[in-house]
């Protein structure tokens, strides 16, 4: 089930949202990955392209005997499957789960299109691309010239470095096949690290207890790496969206297909207000709502317990399905969302503690939304959102029909 992007969750997909937003984040899906899942294989098309969140992910170079040696890492910074927007769009390397954990997966030919269509975003992507040669270089000098300790401690810290806390989940045998080199030869390093203070073992993992020491045993390969992701980081946070095209909200063929249903302004009808009444029911909501997004506002064709018509688009909470991929939102405590928590009507009169709602597409296009709203915080079960699922979905019919209605009355 796709989920919301939301700021932190992958540096550069972050960028991306920001620099060019459109139809295309509809695609994203959130996945779990596990460690040793086999993404992308040697010389295989790649269907889709991951942009790790919490998981980490080796790119490898298998030999024609079986061994491997580790050619770089990808982590929160990137995306892994590059190679899908270049010539043929493969690679000689395969892409495994080296660190188990959450990404987020988007079809390679809807990132292509994005790369080929846009400056900005080619941009964005080469830069990225700079920082992941820097990494492959230098870690063909490092394994070419530096001893196995100094080799050891570096891939430790880019691991480390895309890892919440000072723990690795991995054996001596993983690391000796992402290091090409015997797991005897690995041992020995690790063993003497630990003896050192550096790092603590244990069955399946490897602690560092004392970073700096680390860091100093460490070849220069891994400041030479580290100083180029910086570079990056500081590119990302450069990026800022482009005020002057277009949004979601204002987009042309997305207001035209509400125009066309002439639902903006209408009159009461029962059928929505029925729908409204039940949402506020079924969730025991005291604020329900049927919201169609007009280019600068929220007008309600159908609420309960609220007493405006409309509101302004800059304080709309259903702005927040622009943004996202999800077709269901839930807040179960606006304060500990960073999307709502400084919102006026959230800090001020009638202080909203709570909102839920499900996206309302036609065609795919984004027109409005059900959503309910409460005062104190909430949590839903799964019976209760399948419950407003639901209810939108019998919106949505209503809506095909009206359009279908209001096109053969417009031909005769």
């Amino acid at each position: 089930m796709a989920l919301a992007i939301t700021p932190g969750s992958n540096c550069l997909l972050d960028a991306l949202v920001r620099i060019a937003p459109g139809p295309w984040q509809h695609e994203v899906q959130w996945v779990t990955l596990s460690p040793g899942q086999i993404l992308h294989q040697p010389h295989a098309a790649r269907r889709y392209v991951y942009f790790p969140v919490t998981a980490v992910v080796s790119m490898l170079y298998v030999l024609s005997d079986g061994d491997t040696t580790e050619l770089c890492v990808i982590g929160n910074e990137g995306v892994v499957g590059m190679s899908s927007l270049m010539s043929d769009r493969t690679t000689a390397s395969c892409a495994i789960v080296q660190s188990g954990g959450k990404a987020l997966r988007l079809s390679a030919a809807l990132l292509q299109g994005e790369f080929a269509g846009k400056a900005a975003v080619a941009e964005l992507l080469l830069r990225y691309t700079q920082a992941l040669v820097v990494q492959l270089a230098q870690t063909a000098v490092c394994n070419r010239y530096h001893s196995i300790d100094e080799q050891l401690c570096r891939w430790i810290l880019i691991i480390l470095d895309r890892l919440p806390g000072n723990s690795i989940a991995t054996t001596q045998d993983v690391v000796a096949a992402m290091l090409g080199v015997g797991r005897a030869s690995v041992n020995l390093a690790a063993m003497q690290l630990q003896r050192e203070g550096l790092i603590t073992l244990s069955r399946g993992n490897v602690t560092v207890t004392n970073r700096r020491g680390v860091e100093a045993r460490a070849c220069e390969c891994y400041a030479v790496i580290n100083f180029e992701y910086s570079r990056l980081g500081a590119a990302f946070d450069a990026v800022a969206a482009d005020r002057s095209a277009p949004t979601l909200r204002t987009d042309r063929d997305r207001l035209a297909l509400l125009n066309l249903l002439g639902i903006l302004d209408s009159p009461s009808e029962k059928v929505f207000d029925d729908i409204a009444a039940s949402a506020s029911q079924a969730l025991s909501a005291p604020i329900a709502m049927i919201s169609f997004l007009d280019k600068d506002r929220d007008w309600f064709k159908s609420f309960v317990g609220f007493d405006a018509t409309e509101s302004p688009a800059d304080i709309s909470f259903s702005d927040v399905f622009f943004d996202a991929p999800d077709n269901t939102v839930v807040v179960e405590s606006t304060l500990d969302d960073a999307r709502f928590s400084d919102h006026p009507l959230v800090r001020g009169m009638p202080f909203i503690r709570f909102f839920a709602a499900v996206r309302l597409t036609v065609h795919g296009h984004t027109l409005g939304t059900l959503c309910v709203y409460d005062f104190k915080e909430r949590h839903l079960d799964l019976t209760q959102v399948h419950a407003l699922e639901s209810l939108a979905s019998e919106i949505e019919d209503l809506l095909v029909v009206r359009r279908e209605r209001r096109e053969l009355s417009i031909e005769n």
